[in-house]
């Protein structure tokens, strides 16, 4: 139950936070999610944009006043913050409580452009995982291709996450 109310709370601080994403190449806002989309405007490395949605391998941003799509791969992600309009004594402010307080990058891998949406309804593409499986080799392919790169195997100790 204890458990329960902390994942609550921690649900309503953490909706309420706009996802802060910063452009690492130079690139186009565009007016639509694709490569000849018109050009909104051009965003210089260093612009600071705010998520409003995501599609595969497009971002739906607002900067300053203007909104448009940038493909995914421009852009990093910053800290998540709260919006202004938040009163000081509201529920989004909690899980601010557990958040570091920088405003460096953080690094994301794996999901990068998926909504919690998108992931939870994912099904398997059994197409693809044909076309993955002709990728895959045997543990005799493998040690061949070890020796061919004069690789030598080392015996490693297992950790234990103890510090020695």
């Amino acid at each position: 139950m204890k458990g329960l109310l902390i994942a609550l709370l921690l649900g309503l601080g953490l909706g309420a936070h706009a996802q802060q994403l910063e452009v690492t190449t130079p690139t186009e806002l565009r007016a639509m999610p694709a490569t000849n989309g018109k050009v909104v405007t051009r965003l210089v490395k260093g612009s600071k944009l705010e998520q409003i949605e995501a599609q595969v391998g497009w971002i739906k941003v607002k900067f300053g006043e203007l909104e448009g799509w940038v493909r995914l791969n421009f852009v990093k992600t910053m800290q998540a913050v709260a919006p202004a309009a938040a009163p000081s004594n509201s529920g989004t402010n909690l899980a601010g409580l557990f958040s570091p307080r920088s405003n460096a990058p953080t690094a994301s891998t794996g999901t990068k452009g998926l909504t919690k949406e998108q992931i939870a309804n994912a099904q398997p593409n059994p197409a693809e995982m044909a076309q993955l499986e002709k990728y895959a080799i045997n543990m005799g392919q493998a040690e061949q291709f070890a020796r061919s790169g004069k690789v030598v195997a080392q015996k490693i100790d297992a950790y234990t996450g103890a510090e020695k």
